[in-house]
């Protein structure tokens, strides 16, 4: 695999890595509020809202060190392939 495409599919691996925790978050964040609505017999959206928010805050918070080094890690070792991208063979 060439530097570039290694480049390109690290890169989508790192967002997939990121993006799925958050969308289980705010899937549980909402089936949590769809039951605590249920039960309570409130019918306002925003519960929906406020619960997915706080649930994908609440991840960000749990992993977001973790994600920012990564996210470091990966710029450094991408702006220092970029010079040798743009070479020939």
């Amino acid at each position: 695999m060439s530097d570039g495409v290694a480049l390109v599919h690290d890169g989508f691996a790192l967002l997939l890595a990121i993006a799925i925790p958050l969308v289980a978050a705010a899937v549980v964040g909402v089936l949590l509020a769809v039951l605590a609505t249920r039960a309570l017999g409130i019918a306002d959206p925003a519960v929906g809202a406020v619960a997915r928010a706080l649930a994908v805050f609440a991840a960000v918070a749990m992993f977001g060190a973790t994600w920012a080094t990564q996210l470091q890690e990966f710029t450094a070792t991408a702006w220092s392939q970029l010079a040798a991208l743009g070479r020939g063979p």
